[in-house]
């Protein structure tokens, strides 16, 4: 056998065992990296349901102005997503949506890679004493490729390495939010609830001693009809200008009763919102409002009905203003 025909079936036979071995390899490969998070898993939550945050941690981010992106649902919640492409590389790309959320405990993410295939993500969030611990989890599956399967062993390391950087600037973004008070604005259902109100246009400069007129004659009506609270007071906004609002002050019921001259019994549906909760003096309010809106302009999200204002804290039980929480919420048309 001449020196040349030993070469070519060495080669052959290591082509062969190349082959062979790479059918016993892994075809699903799981990647999985944790991190501890000194903010509350609400903080963590928002930064990972919301896709317009991503920029600011993702290893999966525009890297530069080649890449542009294009949000599916608003990219924000279940359902939503975008597309990143390359201007000049049009094969290149990805895929990110959104495919599952339980509120402040998992996310589930489905990705495509365009032509390096389909990942499915998670991230699952424990809060223990306001240290939240972030497991996230990538499973790729390979197929039958060999060449695919051996580059599979080399993933772990190489995404493991995207994973813990983009988990160091998720702690660092969550934590400076939570010291610096920032807002977290998440989309949030407000559920169906019956409620007592009383619907008026006072002047603006009158609106605290009217709202309080307005829940005097709501409680009156709630003892004269021995019905007690549901939840916590609110008002909707309904219109506003400089001079004059458009108010209707409720307390929700469980019980469906006549209403009278002053007092209307209504439902208010379940209803999508943005929402916030601004702790504080009612008098700046105004600062969570602004917050809001310029939340849903960065996210071209139109505003479906009154805004609501919910007050969580009793002054009755809680003096201080500053301990005051009233959730701030924005129906959203999508």
């Amino acid at each position: 056998m001449s020196r040349f025909s030993r070469i070519i079936m060495w080669i052959l036979l290591w082509g062969a065992l190349f082959v062979a071995i790479a059918y016993f390899l892994p075809k699903t490969v799981v990647v999985e990296r944790s991190a501890e998070i000194q903010a509350p898993a609400k903080t963590v939550y928002a930064q990972i349901i919301d896709l317009h945050q991503w920029d600011h941690w993702s290893p999966w981010k525009r890297m530069n102005d080649d890449v542009s992106v294009e949000y599916k649902n608003n990219g924000v919640g279940v359902g939503s997503g975008y597309t990143l492409t390359s201007k000049t590389k049009k094969e290149s790309g990805a895929t990110i949506e959104i495919t599952e959320a339980k509120p402040f405990d998992k996310i589930a993410v489905m990705l495509d890679f365009k032509e390096r295939g389909e990942a499915s993500s998670c991230f699952l969030l424990t809060e223990n004493n306001m240290t939240t611990t972030v497991t996230w989890t990538l499973t790729y599956d390979v197929g039958n490729n060999p060449f695919a399967r051996w580059i599979g062993l080399l993933m772990n390391k190489s995404m493991g390495t995207d994973f813990d950087n983009g988990l160091v600037k998720l702690k660092a973004l969550c934590q400076v939010i939570d010291k610096e008070n920032e807002y977290v604005i998440l989309l949030d259902e407000v559920e169906e609830m019956n409620y007592a109100g009383v619907r008026e246009t006072v002047p603006f400069i009158e609106v605290s001693r009217e709202m309080s007129a307005m829940y005097n004659e709501i409680s009156k009506f709630l003892a004269q009809k021995e019905i007690e609270m549901a939840g916590m007071p609110f008002a909707l906004y309904h219109l506003m200008d400089e001079e004059e609002i458009d108010l209707e002050c409720g307390i929700p019921i469980d019980e469906i009763v006549e209403g009278n001259r002053t007092v209307n019994v209504a439902t208010f549906p379940t209803t999508t919102c943005a929402c916030l909760d601004f702790y504080g003096d009612y008098n700046n309010l105004q600062e969570g409002h602004i917050a809001l809106q310029k939340w849903m302009e960065t996210h071209g999200l139109n505003l479906a009905s009154a805004p609501m204002e919910i007050y969580l804290t009793d002054p009755q039980q809680e003096p201080d203003p500053a301990n005051w929480i009233t959730r701030i919420c924005y129906p959203v048309e999508r």
